[in-house]
């Protein structure tokens, strides 16, 4: 937050007009400052309006947060197991100069991380809340847990915003359409704050990601992707665009059109999906098959399934559910294809569950793995 935001928000402070997110967000920027009445010295307040602010601030308890309670080759397993998250520590150092105070904030490297359209970088911790707002100190969005909603708001001009989720976790987004996506690990979606009235909807996707699209008929929805652009009005899919790895479309309901963009100016206009279809991108061609649905949307329940796949692509789905990385030494079981389906297994008894199946060793440091032939 800048000191014109700041400036804002006191103001909104002393006036009894600050929501509790908003109060939070000032006292956390007050933390940030060793000599306080510098600071609103800076901010040109007069001398009443300085003891009333502090007088205030020092009589306020913080509101109390509220937490939501919410593969043989054919091995299905379950089990439960713990995890502990080490909650991210989030380091602001504010960097002076004449005219505007700019925050520099250094995160974790297995942070969520919103890049807002001023330049600056905040951290999202899960589990909490918390407000989004603009350089004018405006409110664009709000968090309670692992959701981000955006609020609508009249624009003439495009502003976006970029989330990115790392390894290991996932997040859901509520655009300010009311278009509902569910972020997989390890994936970025770049998305406007407000959405221009008579100009189609887009979004920029990197990674995997479920859209719940809002039905706006005069609005079409486009998810621009690596190789791919998926148009809706209104519907369910599913988008996987990881580097390096297939990159596909699975539709739940409604119909989208998908365009090959490595085909552009080749005529032959879109495909259209139907409901329980998969656009996969081919090497040479869009390729579109019947599947279930069910294989490639549960990981927004937190289930980790693999139906036939080789073990060269299992890995890549562990790495990011379980944010580590995995060294194989055993090359022979790279074409190796497994099916199964697991849900809160710890890594060890998921790599147990595949040593039932295959034989192979392990070795686990921190978030290393190695996986050696047997001896």
């Amino acid at each position: 937050m800048n000191a014109k935001s700041a400036k804002k928000l006191f103001k909104k402070y002393v006036n009894n007009e600050c929501s509790p997110q908003e109060i939070e967000l000032l006292e956390r920027f007050l933390e940030s400052y060793q000599d306080k009445d510098a600071l609103l010295s800076e901010f040109s307040f007069d001398n009443g309006t300085k003891q009333e602010l502090w007088q205030k601030i020092s009589g306020t308890t913080k509101p109390q947060k509220v937490k939501r309670s919410y593969f043989n080759h054919f091995v299905f397993k379950y089990a439960a197991v713990f995890i502990a998250l080490v909650g991210s520590i989030v380091f602001f150092k504010f960097l002076r100069s004449d005219t505007i105070e700019q925050p520099t904030l250094i995160v974790e490297d297995n942070a969520i991380v919103l890049k807002t359209a001023n330049d600056q970088i905040r951290e999202i911790v899960t589990g909490k809340e918390g407000i989004i707002t603009d350089a004018e100190g405006n409110v664009l969005a709000s968090q309670s847990d692992d959701r981000m909603e955006y609020r609508a708001k009249s624009t003439t001009e495009l502003v976006y915003n970029e989330i990115i989720v790392p390894k290991g976790k996932r997040f859901e987004l509520m655009l300010s359409d009311g278009t509902l996506v569910h972020l997989n690990a390890d994936t970025s979606l770049k998305y406007p704050v407000s959405f221009i009235a008579g100009q189609d909807r887009k979004v920029f996707l990197n990674g995997e990601a479920y859209f719940e699209v809002a039905k706006d008929p005069d609005h079409k929805f486009t998810v621009v992707a690596k190789d791919m652009d998926v148009q809706v009005l209104g519907t369910h899919f599913n988008v996987s665009s990881y580097t390096d790895e297939e990159n596909y479309t699975v539709l739940a309901e409604g119909s989208v059109a998908i365009n090959d963009k490595r085909n552009d100016g080749g005529g032959g206009g879109p495909s259209i999906l139907k409901p329980g279809q998969k656009a996969a991108m081919a090497e040479d061609a869009l390729v579109i098959s019947e599947v279930d649905i069910n294989d490639y949307l549960n990981w927004r329940n937190g289930d980790l399934t693999f139906n036939n796949e080789p073990f060269k692509d299992i890995i890549k789905k562990i790495e990011r559910r379980y944010g580590v990385r995995i060294e194989n030494g055993y090359t022979e079981l790279e074409s190796v294809r497994f099916r199964g389906a697991f849900k809160n297994e710890s890594i060890q008894d998921l790599l147990d569950t595949f040593k039932e199946s295959a034989e192979f060793d392990y070795e686990i440091a921190n978030n290393q793995i190695r996986i050696k032939k047997p001896v």
